[in-house]
């Protein structure tokens, strides 16, 4: 049996600022709730955001916004 991979932007995931929950849902879903950017949110999905804050120390910060993809699918 094969398995469809969904895009990234139907998944769900959970935008988080530091530890504290801020909304859940499609990317779209999330843009709408926050008033932040589609291409914003999908881009901090992607690699290069992330490691953005574990090379340069001044994008480490705890407070930092988050996508975390959620298992629950």
């Amino acid at each position: 049996m094969v398995t469809k991979i969904k895009p990234k932007a139907e998944r769900i995931w959970a935008l988080y600022k530091g530890d504290e929950f801020i909304a859940e849902g499609t990317p779209r879903e999330i843009a709408k709730k926050t008033g932040k950017t589609f291409d914003h949110l999908m881009f901090m999905t992607r690699p290069a955001y992330i490691n953005r804050f574990v090379s340069e120390k001044k994008y480490q910060t705890k407070g930092r916004l988050e996508m975390v993809e959620s298992e629950d699918e």
